[in-house]
């Protein structure tokens, strides 16, 4: 703001500077005024104006003002490779010297002029050269951006005023330029308050003017007794698109958004902003009732189901949406705005694309959310993190096929942590992908363990997450645990959820295909929850599909499940694919399940998930009346 005040200040004298050189009536006066301007303008002590004779190769010094010697009016010396203003005639750009005593005075024909230590230099151009130099000085104090462009600016305009002087245009003319060369004025005071106060890229508010906006609207709603509305907006899986198709898209994209969320909130007094980043702060002024900004976010919700055309890509992507309303959830910026953001949150825990209303339990919700993460980057160092292990059974005979391992987390003063509680915050964070290779390296190892002791081989699944899909070394990485392990690859099956596997098919089929040659199975877990299709299901290397819990927990007593059990199993016996069924329970839903041709079942019907120790007997020759199959087998 200091500088922007400054730099205004700066135009206005540069206004009448450029006024006063228009009504010189000799070239002598004119050029010691286009130096008294200059010192001025940027509050310089010394100002020297230097015409520069390139064919001659000299320098001419023409006028000054401030402390100088005037003996060196007219005198001309040597233009020298590697001076000062060599530099200047050869970079043309403004030069600053923040010390010249650092330069030999060979080097400075300066020095021979003034006795100042900084110094700012900027070229004046006709026919396309350099033809002279401006040049200011202090005693001390350095100059900076705001001194170069109003100097630049005050000797580009000069320089066009002395011109017509010496071409003697008339007086008409004259105006027209200082009016030309005010627009731009204007016009650099315009792109300045645009850089203060609007973002860059997409050309909304920025938070500074967001905020005072805010401000205002505040004030006016307490004097009339409304409601304000703010909404913080996040978009779902951003940086997925930044990743996979470049910053390029992502600010294209970013682009987009902004246009239809500006065109979401269109009443007088609404303000879009950009947050930074993904996120965007949104004000509803002067509301009557709360559903009025519930309308607004609905509307947000609805205009992202169409895709964004980018690039030739079409991009789907989903906001999350928190919502303060004041005076309720705050009677502040800083609080309506941190409320939003922690309702945004709630809004992205309940599944994404929606919104939230802020209520006052939601800020322990966010204490606690903090607190896990910090604990979770710490977790893994301290071997907090443990695996459960749950069976896959083969119903035919009673026996263990496989393990799928589970995480688990065991907190120091939480205790058992479910995986519902930190998984998701991992994969928002990032900390998904080493606690993913964690997992993956100790489940081989405890199955080359179990070789080892003398059981008998069986498969252990491990789940993968999108990030970790997305990750360019998955490959070389599973190579390493199994390696690490000394666990041979067959061993060894990767569960990927439908919705995750469809995320970018193509990618996900090199990936797979690629731990297929070396030998890995790959499970499709969740299935008939996502959005595949039949053709990517057969060109997916895939060796089983899990039917998901939904269908099975009702399978007893709903023929809509049932019958959608049997479809997926039947097709899968016709792609050669082994078919289990997760989340069984009861004896009802195993023995309808079986009916359907279901050998294989996992849920707490057989076992919960637990510490690999607690499975010794079932591996053994004992594991048939462990698990109670004389029951019901």
């Amino acid at each position: 703001m200091a500088n922007l005040m400054r730099y205004n200040d700066g135009l206005v004298k540069l206004d009448l500077w450029i006024r006063r050189l228009l009504t010189m009536g000799a070239s002598d006066v004119l050029n010691t005024a286009l130096c008294d301007g200059a010192c001025d303008v940027v509050s310089a002590e010394t100002s020297v104006y230097t015409v520069i004779d390139h064919p001659a190769g000299v320098l001419t010094f023409t006028a000054a003002s401030g402390a100088w010697n005037p003996m060196m009016e007219g005198v001309t010396v040597p233009l020298r490779n590697g001076s000062i203003c060599a530099a200047l005639a050869a970079c043309r750009t403004p030069l600053r010297v923040d010390s010249l005593s650092s330069f030999c005075r060979e080097s400075c024909e300066l020095f021979q002029v003034v006795e100042m230590n900084t110094a700012l230099l900027v070229p004046i151009f006709e026919e396309g050269r350099v033809a002279a130099s401006l040049t200011v000085f202090r005693m001390d104090e350095p100059f900076d951006q705001v001194d170069e462009q109003l100097l630049q600016q005050y000797a580009h305009t000069a320089s066009a005023v002395m011109r017509n002087f010496r071409l003697m245009v008339d007086l008409g003319h004259h105006a027209a330029m200082l009016e030309k060369q005010v627009e731009e004025c204007s016009r650099a005071e315009e792109r300045i308050r645009q850089m203060a106060y609007y973002d860059a890229l997409t050309g909304l508010p920025n938070r500074r003017l967001f905020n005072d906006r805010l401000t205002q609207s505040l004030a006016l709603a307490q004097r009339q007794k409304r409601h304000v509305a703010v909404m913080f907006l996040d978009l779902d899986r951003f940086k997925l698109i930044n990743d996979t198709l470049g910053h390029v898209v992502g600010d294209r994209l970013l682009m987009a958004v902004a246009k239809r969320i500006k065109n979401c909130c269109r009443r007088e007094g609404d303000t879009v902003a950009r947050q930074g980043g993904d996120e965007f702060i949104i004000k509803l002024s002067s509301i009557t009732e709360v559903k009025d900004a519930l309308k607004v976010a609905h509307k947000i919700i609805d205009v992202f189901r169409n895709p964004f055309i980018i690039d030739g890509h079409e991009l789907f992507i989903t906001p999350s949406i928190g919502i303060s309303i004041y005076p309720n959830d705050g009677r502040t910026c800083d609080a309506l705005v941190k409320n939003a953001d922690v309702a945004m949150y709630r809004a992205k825990e309940q599944g994404r694309n929606s919104f939230q209303l802020f209520a006052p339990e939601m800020n322990a919700r966010a204490f606690e959310r903090l607190s896990m993460e910090n604990d979770m980057r710490r977790a893994l160092d301290r071997n907090e993190f443990i695996l459960h292990y749950q069976p896959k059974v083969n119903v035919e005979h009673g026996r263990i096929a496989s393990m799928e391992a589970l995480v688990r987390w065991q907190h120091p003063s939480m205790g058992l942590v479910p995986p519902s509680r930190f998984i998701p915050l991992a994969e928002e964070t990032g900390l998904i992908v080493p606690l993913g290779e964690w997992v993956l390296r100790t489940a081989c190892r405890q199955n080359r363990a179990w070789q080892d002791a003398g059981y008998p081989s069986m498969q252990v699944a491990v789940n993968l997450s999108l990030r970790q899909l997305q990750q360019n070394d998955l490959v070389e990485m599973v190579e390493r645990a199994l390696a690490d392990a000394g666990l041979a690859p067959g061993w060894l099956i990767i569960e990927v959820t439908e919705s995750v596997m469809m995320d970018d098919a193509e990618e996900t089929i090199r990936t797979f295909r690629r731990l297929e040659q070396m030998g890995v199975r790959i499970a499709i877990d969740d299935f008939g929850t996502g959005y595949s299709s039949l053709h990517y299901l057969k060109k997916f290397p895939v060796h089983s599909l899990k039917i998901d819990r939904s269908f099975v927990r009702e399978i007893a007593f709903n023929p809509d499940d049932e019958a959608i059990a049997g479809a997926v199993i039947s097709m899968a016996e016709g792609l050669n694919l082994k078919v289990v069924a997760e989340g069984v329970e009861t004896v009802e839903q195993m023995e309808v399940l079986r009916a359907l041709n279901c050998r294989y079942m996992q849920g707490f019907l057989f076992s919960e998930p637990a510490p690999a120790e607690t499975f010794i007997p079932l591996l053994g020759k004992e594991a048939h009346s462990y698990l109670n199959f004389t029951k019901w087998c």
